[in-house]
């Protein structure tokens, strides 16, 4: 949970392990698939595992040092979860509704499953795009379209989310900045237009 930017679990699984985790839950790679035991443990099983830990810390965390000052809302199916300072305000529609929180709310997190190795998180791109401010863990790969601390902020530990949060909840106007410019480079540089042009001209051209 603390190296951030690199994810090296399926590189641990050595036979012992894997015995274990065979015994413990058995699997096998599909026959004409590329997936070996190893990938399928740390991407399916130890990746999925790891973010529901974190973002339970984080929560916690951020529920017990900035609760009492902040309104910190968290969206989910399960109804069960509670956390001492979050206001668990349940499912929400992600298509409808969830653009509205997004450019509404002061900071909206993103916590990508550590296994998703390249790529811009999909969630990263929607929170940007309804002109919300994005706050999120390390992903090499925004900085092929972002600059971070000017379009989007990333964070690199706890400890780190914890003092971002509380920075950019203070200074109003330099995060509804870093939102407005992180929107403009969506509306010039990454609509569907742009993208399936670029699609096209790659496959004819």
């Amino acid at each position: 949970m603390k190296v951030y930017g690199y994810f090296f679990l399926e590189e641990v699984l050595n036979s012992d392990i894997l015995s274990d985790m065979q015994k413990a839950y058995p699997v096998k790679p599909s026959s004409d698939g590329v997936e070996t035991e190893q990938y399928l443990y740390a991407h399916y099983f130890l990746a999925r595992k790891l973010a529901n830990r974190e973002r339970s810390k984080i929560m916690e965390t951020l529920g017990a040092k900035l609760g009492d000052r902040y309104d910190i809302n968290l969206f989910t199916p399960n109804k069960d979860v509670c956390f001492s300072g979050i206001n668990n305000r349940g499912p929400i529609d992600y298509y409808d509704r969830m653009p509205y929180v997004f450019n509404g709310s002061r900071i909206n997190l993103n916590i990508t499953l550590r296994s998703i190795r390249s790529g811009i998180p999909l969630r990263g791109m929607d929170i940007i795009g309804a002109g919300g401010f994005l706050l999120s863990n390390y992903q090499e790969d925004f900085f092929d379209a972002f600059n971070p601390g000017e379009d989007l902020v990333m964070f690199e530990s706890l400890d780190d989310l914890v003092v971002k949060c509380d920075y950019y909840l203070k200074h109003d106007s330099e995060r509804a900045q870093i939102a407005q410019n992180g929107y403009g480079k969506v509306k010039d540089f990454h609509t569907y237009d742009i993208r399936f042009k670029q699609m096209f001209d790659i496959v004819f051209n």
